[in-house]
């Protein structure tokens, strides 16, 4: 299965202090009720007396992963060495470039146009790895993440599948260019040794060497160095390990959290605490005695997106929206994540709904509710009988996953079985009751 993406907006950062991650752990609230695509529900938990404002209680931070670290005593990052850092783990493109084919210069900067979109969806398995002179070329396939729904809420942040969203018999292309090395040619001797001692000076970075001093070092064996190149294998060396560093995360460390938006921030600082995502401002009223809870009044229906539909993630997902005394928005969180880039568009269709404040003794108060979307399967894929079905292959299963199809709720097989089973409802309501004899 696989989720939807939805657009992300950004949360204003003085809402910080209202999805502050309180210390005492109480049990999670229950699952709010869902609907066809969106609900809301108020919010039940009574805050916790006494609890610390955010600037008492700095959350977790993740330190910055490095995927490739700087090898002791090597000058050159051979294709073994790349192969063993590379092939087989878990990576994210830190830019969260969507293309099949990245292209990259020596400092880690994409070369030409590619989509963004969500960190669920920019996972990176690298099967091989291919150096020559000029490029280092990778070749995998990238998944998604699929949070699991079932796992406690404490777990969320590491409990996921991923999921293939390259398409079968195709490849993620990723090729970086490499620093060109120049190896200037050994000189002989009378003897055919070696000259040793002839070696041309280099001036020291920074001298304000005049610029006859610094042409002649820019040139080897009498010609000039292309550009860009150079003669040090462990100058190329170290480009390249900035590069892919710059390109790839070996896990969602601290940087790629400070970039996302808002709504994720919280999710992750409350998940590294280790503590319950609530809010402890005293201002937020929650239900009780003399206390109507906000409503929805206009619900938008998240969109979604060709890796869900493909990779058939459906599922529930929840939010935490903070409203001020008129309904608007002043802050939304992710609580359970679904993944697949649908939690950014949950978040978008979200800020365009509308809500009804919370009133207590007749008059508006700020409050906070729980939202929860309902993503579902909207394509032909879950039909029984898909046309693409390949000769000798089992009709039941997806052309996509290779697993028995799931009859989603607008596929053309539920479609059918909840046309029989209205007529079938209409032909025994028109029929009169059989009379009992007397």
């Amino acid at each position: 299965m696989r989720p939807g993406p939805l657009a992300a907006f950004a949360l204003p950062i003085l809402c910080m202090s209202l999805l502050f991650a309180q210390a005492p752990a109480p049990p999670p609230p229950a699952a709010p009720a869902t609907m066809n695509e969106t609900q809301a529900t108020p919010q039940t938990d009574t805050p916790a007396s006494g609890s610390a404002p955010a600037e008492a209680s700095a959350p977790a931070q993740r330190a910055t992963a490095e995927i490739m670290a700087k090898p002791a005593g090597k000058e050159d990052l051979g294709e073994e060495e790349l192969k063993a850092r590379l092939v087989g783990r878990p990576l994210f493109l830190r830019g969260l470039w969507l293309g099949e084919n990245l292209h990259f210069n020596m400092h880690g900067d994409l070369i030409g146009q590619s989509a963004k979109g969500s960190f669920t969806l920019c996972g990176v398995f690298v099967d091989h790895v291919r150096v020559t002179k000029k490029t280092v070329e990778l070749e995998g396939v990238r998944f998604g993440i699929h949070f699991e729904g079932e796992a406690p809420w404490e777990d969320q942040a590491t409990s996921f599948d991923r999921i293939q969203i390259t398409q079968k018999k195709k490849h993620q292309i990723i090729v970086i260019d490499r620093q060109l090395v120049v190896i200037p040619k050994k000189k002989k001797g009378l003897f055919g040794k070696s000259d040793k001692d002839e070696k041309p000076a280099q001036p020291a970075a920074g001298t304000g060497q005049n610029a006859e001093t610094e042409t002649a070092s820019a040139e080897v064996d009498g010609k000039p160095l292309p550009p860009g190149a150079t003669t040090s294998p462990q100058e190329s060396a170290e480009h390249l390990r900035n590069a892919l560093n710059r390109i790839f995360a070996p896990d969602l460390d601290g940087k790629m959290i400070a970039e996302m938006p808002d709504y994720w921030q919280y999710f992750y600082q409350a998940q590294d605490s280790h503590k319950w995502l609530e809010p402890t401002d005293a201002s937020l009223v929650h239900p009780g005695p003399g206390v109507d809870g906000p409503k929805l009044l206009k619900n938008v229906v998240p969109a979604s997106n060709d890796y869900a539909q493909h990779a058939e993630v459906a599922g529930v997902a929840s939010y935490k929206v903070i409203l001020d005394p008129k309904g608007k928005i002043l802050a939304v969180a992710v609580y359970r994540p679904i993944g697949f880039g649908l939690d950014e568009n949950a978040v978008a269709a979200i800020e365009k709904s509308s809500f009804a404040p919370a009133v207590k003794d007749g008059k508006a108060v700020p409050s906070v509710i729980d939202v929860a979307v309902n993503f579902r399967i909207y394509s032909k894929l879950t039909s029984t009988a898909a046309p693409e079905t390949a000769a000798g292959a089992n009709p039941n299963d997806s052309p996509v996953t290779g697993k028995p199809s799931l009859p989603g709720l607008y596929s053309e097989q539920a479609s059918q079985a909840q046309k029989a089973q209205d007529q079938t409802q209409n032909q025994s309501q028109s029929q009169p009751p059989a009379q009992t004899p007397q």
